[in-house]
């Protein structure tokens, strides 16, 4: 995972830190969905029960960069408890 200084303080401006992020990333359960244009929407679960949307994006060395996670809405949970695997 790839981070910028501008991704790491957009996310922190939602309360939201690179390492609850990792776990959101890589943690099960997790929904993955297409985003607009070339970014991918993942809804996820930190080890602590913190329910996120992390928004990625395509990197120039093949990986990929966190554009920014934000808390889930109240909708959004309802979603992503009957989709998230």
């Amino acid at each position: 995972m790839t981070w910028t200084e501008e991704s790491e303080d957009h996310i922190a401006r939602h309360g939201v830190t690179p390492e609850e992020v990792q776990e959101a990333l890589y943690t099960r359960p997790r929904w993955i969905t297409p985003g607009r244009g070339e970014t991918t929407l993942v809804f996820a679960m930190t080890d602590a029960g913190r329910y996120l949307l992390v928004v990625i994006a395509p990197a120039h060395d093949g990986g990929a960069y966190v554009v920014t996670a934000r808390d889930l809405n109240d909708s959004e949970r309802r979603t992503f408890r009957r989709k998230g695997r």
